[in-house]
């Protein structure tokens, strides 16, 4: 049986199950489809829905970045009572969790995909240990509004052109955001940049009443200045997934290069919702960046007008 038969195998027989009143072995199933399909039909309710009917038996896994944990978050803040185990390359995971009052029970840490895949492999022993349900949607922003910005009739863009350290080739050329910030400010919008002080050093000079800077060590911090803004702009990276779950109109700048996990994850679902628009760069030369920017400010020019 191939992957593809396998979701609807076990994703009916999950309801099967709902209609015996199983809802343990539900939640088991369910499970099973998300291994194959994260956002299968209506699975990811269903999970959840079968999860709160059952005994609650199980260790809850979450496993990734921080652009993962935002997706688990709505599920995760309400069950926080549930046993989690946590794999993760985000070094800062203890941190997030313990700001958010939400106790792991074990963390597993790796830098290197070999690391992971042992990992992951020694996890599928624990037949009581099922992946965490994910969300695509805040239904508000869960860190809070910060009242640290004073808001105008001027729109805000956020940029984010940085990347996590366990995926630096995701990272958008530090000159295109240069000139994407030279064009927002012609065009006279106010602008957040997000990013660790390293990433954003070679543009502290850019500072002024209509940029601010984000780049707090504590990462919730600058993830809740997100809801602020009016559009964003960035490449592959937990702050384009904030902004997406927030319903923020969002483009995103990423390497054209196949991945499955990326595009039905973070990326396919908000361009269904009609609320993420896709750049695919090669190598960012000249002629790209000029490419890249009318790209922005056609999609913008659309969004902007009708909000």
């Amino acid at each position: 049986m191939n992957r593809h038969i396998k979701k609807y195998y076990f994703y009916f027989l999950a309801r099967f199950f709902d209609l015996l009143g199983k809802p343990d072995k539900s939640f088991a199933s369910f499970a099973k489809v998300i291994r194959y399909r994260t956002f299968f039909w209506d699975v990811q309710s269903r999970y959840n829905v079968a999860y709160q009917k059952s005994s609650k038996d199980f260790f809850i896994e979450i496993h990734g970045g921080i652009g993962d944990f935002l997706q688990h978050l709505p599920f995760i803040l309400k069950n926080k009572s549930a046993r989690y185990i946590v794999a993760t390359h985000f070094k800062g995971a203890p941190a997030f969790f313990k700001l958010l009052n939400v106790k792991v029970n074990q963390y597993y840490f790796y830098s290197k995909k070999k690391e992971y895949r042992e990992i992951r492999e020694l996890l599928k022993k624990n037949e009581h240990a099922f992946i965490c349900p994910r969300a695509l949607f805040f239904k508000g922003s869960p860190f809070g509004t910060p009242g640290v910005i004073k808001k105008t009739k001027r729109k805000t863009i956020g940029i984010h052109g940085g990347s996590s350290t366990h995926a630096s080739n995701k990272a958008i050329p530090v000159g295109f955001t240069m000139k994407l910030i030279d064009y927002l400010n012609q065009e006279g919008f106010k602008i957040i940049l997000f990013g660790t002080k390293k990433e954003l050093n070679e543009i502290q000079n850019l500072k002024n009443k209509d940029i601010v800077f984000a780049s707090d060590e504590n990462i919730i911090k600058n993830l809740s200045l997100v809801t602020y803004c009016d559009f964003f702009i960035g490449s592959d990276s937990v702050f384009k997934t904030m902004a997406s779950m927030l319903k923020k109109p969002t483009i995103v700048l990423h390497h054209n290069i196949k991945n499955n996990f990326r595009d039905r994850v973070f990326i396919s679902p908000y361009i269904k919702e009609r609320l993420m628009h896709v750049y695919k760069y090669s190598n960012f030369n000249k002629r790209e960046m000029k490419s890249a920017l009318n790209f922005i400010s056609n999609v913008m020019n659309v969004e902007l007008k009708n909000s």
